[in-house]
Parts: structure tokens; C-alpha cells; sequence
């Protein structure tokens, strides 16, 4: 397997006592020149780089670290397509002009849902591979949503600043911003794959590659299903609890894999029915309950009771209100899945991947050096 840049993570608990039970894994990015750092949370079912922007005075901006376009020699006022803003003189607008102003809906299944407005805002974007050598980054021009409005939720209790869309392109307003089309397109020699890795209070981020010694049989391929919708999302044909099927499908099911949500996400018909059959008790100081499967044909996603239990063994799942017909069948698969199985995904050709993760390598997560270091500018 291609050696890849390993970008290390640190799981964080969601802000305030409502949502003590949330914890989301989060990274370091640094954003202009001279490099402003923020944390961000890499999320594969958004397609934008979504940071505060300084003027930005929601509470949900200012209890965040912002970024400052004033403050960085490499930015650029642009619209969507990444072009310039009309009747701008120099890098940046100033007074009243008219501009493209995006307005993104967020539907959260552990911290509800809320609308962002933002500019874009064209930059200098860098990750860097952790305790790697020095230059083991990859740094790509792109456009970042700068957010100039954020409703309290879901993004208050957010812990981090930022968001990184790794969603497939249709999720972007363009190429310009999709941070995983700009670093692929840019990047020559590098497989255009990446994968991810859970495990307690760490995680790694793998961009252009995987390494086998986190993986505890080979990876299984299972193409994108309507990638036009930009989800990285994968079919199921069936929904277990023990040996009871809860959902047969009939209408389809689908699986998001959501690294920006904690607990299992549901679409809220579906919710009921899944919460009667995964009924946890208390023995002995551990919860017990039957094992929740998701049925993908040739490969089972199994979860057991410690994967989707809360501390008083009831399951930890979060509703999904996504109008109907448009949304049937969905799961959001985020860290409960995510510290079980590592994940693949595939940009060139739309495929994930799913292999059990090593957890007596993986529990350490170490990151590894890469043969080669990803520079893209």
C-alpha cells in the first residue's frame, strides 16, 4: 500500500453540559501567510472548508478562534467560481460590493441543526503529517467559506473551529472549493485515496494512501451509491438486532459515513423501531444487548452493545430529520463505527472501503513517516 501522510487527531468533547455525551475528533490546519492555526474537524458529509470569519459577531464565532483574511498576505476576496469580486482594486473588498454569499443548511445528528452564511475567501491551505519530518505537509490554494453568520446551533457547541468538507465535489459550490479535489488534482504521483482511523482518545487522518499495519484483514470495496449527491455513502440491504431484521430495505437504505458525528445517526421513521430493539440493561457494571448489524452484501458492519451504549447502557442515537422522498433509509455512521472499522475512500473511482482495524497496533497511533511528503501549491 501507498505510505501516506498521517495527519494526527484528538478527540474533544462538545461544549456544555446538554451534550457531555458528544465527542467529535479533531486536527490542526493552518490557514494564510503568516499561518493562522485552527482546529477542524474532517468531515466527509460537507464539501466546503468552513471557518468564523473575523467579522463574524454570533456567539458561535466569537467563543471559536477566527479567521482573519486582513491578516494573511496570501489571501483573496472571490466568488464561488473562484473568480474575483467585481469592481475589487487589490486583494481584498472594501466598503460595499457585490458578492456571492453561500447559505448552508447543517442537519447534526448529535447537535441538531442550524444554518451558516459565509463569503469565500481564496487561500493558502496546510496539513501537516503530526511528528513527521519537518516539510511533511501537504498545502493547497483553494476557497474557503468564511463564515460572517453561525446559528448557535449546532455550531456553539462545536469543538472545533472549523470544518473541512472531505465530500465528494457535488458538495461544493466548485472546484475551487473542495479541499480534496484541489489537493488530488494538484498532487501528481499520489493515490488519490484516503482513509481514517478511530481508537479512544486519538485518531489519524490518512491522505494519498493506507498503511496495513492498521488493518486487521484486507479491505473490502463497495461503490458509492448516487454519488451524484456528494455523500460518501454505501447501500444497505438489510438492518439487524441480534438475528432480527428491524429494516428489510424495501425502499432502500443507505449508510453516510459521517466523520463529524458521534453517535449513530437515524432518519426519524426509522428511529422508533431501532431504539425498541437495541434495549441495553446493567450487569454486573456492563452493559449488555444485542449486536447491531448492517447487512452491505458480502460484508457485515457489525457494532456491539460498548459501540452504541451510553454510560447508562441506553443506545446513543441521534435523529435525522430529512424530508421524505427525497432521504429514505439513512444511517449516519460516524465514531461509533469509525473506532471499529477502519474506512477507504476512494475519490477517483467512488468507492469505500471497510477493514476491521488492528486495535493491537491501531489502540497506539503512531504515526508512521511517509516515503514521500504531499506539496501542493
Amino acid at each position: 500500500m501507498t505510505n501516506p501522510l498521517v495527519i494526527p487527531l484528538t478527540q474533544a468533547h462538545a461544549r456544555g453540559d446538554k451534550h457531555s455525551d458528544v465527542s467529535l475528533y479533531v486536527g490542526d490546519m493552518t490557514v494564510g501567510f503568516p499561518p493562522q492555526t485552527l482546529r477542524v474537524v474532517f468531515d466527509t458529509s460537507s464539501g466546503h472548508l468552513l471557518l468564523p470569519h473575523r467579522a463574524c459577531r454570533n456567539s458561535s464565532c466569537l467563543e471559536h478562534h477566527r479567521y482573519s483574511p486582513w491578516e494573511s498576505a496570501t489571501s483573496m476576496d472571490v466568488n464561488s467560481n473562484g473568480g474575483l469580486v467585481e469592481g475589487v482594486r487589490g486583494r481584498l473588498a472594501k466598503g460595499r460590493h457585490v458578492r456571492d454569499v453561500a447559505t448552508l443548511s447543517f442537519t447534526q445528528s448529535d447537535l441538531g441543526e442550524g444554518e451558516v452564511k459565509g463569503v469565500f475567501v481564496r487561500d493558502t491551505v496546510c496539513v501537516s503529517g503530526g511528528s513527521t519530518p519537518a516539510g511533511s505537509k501537504a498545502c493547497i490554494d483553494m476557497g474557503v467559506l468564511a463564515a460572517i453568520s453561525m446559528e448557535d446551533t449546532p455550531f456553539r457547541a462545536m469543538p472545533s473551529d472549523g470544518i473541512v468538507g472531505l465530500g465528494l465535489e457535488s458538495l461544493s459550490s466548485g472546484p475551487m472549493s473542495s479541499f480534496l479535489g484541489r489537493l488530488f488534482e494538484g498532487s501528481r504521483g499520489v493515490l488519490p485515496q484516503f482513509g481514517i482511523a478511530f481508537t479512544g482518545e486519538k485518531g489519524e487522518l490518512h491522505l494519498g494512501g493506507h498503511d496495513s499495519a492498521r488493518l486487521a484483514a484486507p479491505i473490502r470495496w463497495f461503490p458509492v451509491d448516487h454519488p451524484e449527491q456528494g455523500f460518501w455513502q454505501v447501500a444497505i440491504r438489510a438492518v439487524r438486532v441480534g438475528n432480527v431484521t428491524v429494516d428489510d430495505c424495501h425502499r432502500g437504505c443507505h449508510g453516510i459515513i459521517d466523520t463529524g458525528v458521534s453517535r449513530l445517526g437515524v432518519q426519524a421513521t426509522n428511529l422508533p423501531a431501532l431504539k425498541r430493539a437495541l434495549t441495553s440493561g446493567l450487569s454486573h457494571g456492563r452493559c449488555h444487548g444485542q449486536g447491531l448489524n448492517f447487512d452491505l452484501g458480502g460484508m457485515t458492519l457489525a457494532l456491539g452493545e460498548q459501540d452504541y451504549a451510553g454510560k447508562d447502557c441506553s443506545p446513543l442515537i441521534g435523529s435525522l430529520d430529512l424530508p421524505e422522498p427525497q432521504f429514505v433509509g439513512v444511517y449516519a455512521l460516524g465514531g461509533a463505527l469509525l473506532r471499529r472499522y477502519y474506512t477507504a475512500f476512494d475519490w477517483e473511482q467512488q468507492r469505500l472501503g471497510f477493514a476491521p482495524l488492528n486495535d493491537g497496533t491501531v489502540s497506539q497511533l503512531t504515526p508512521q513517516e511517509p516515503e514521500g511528503v504531499l506539496m501542493v501549491l
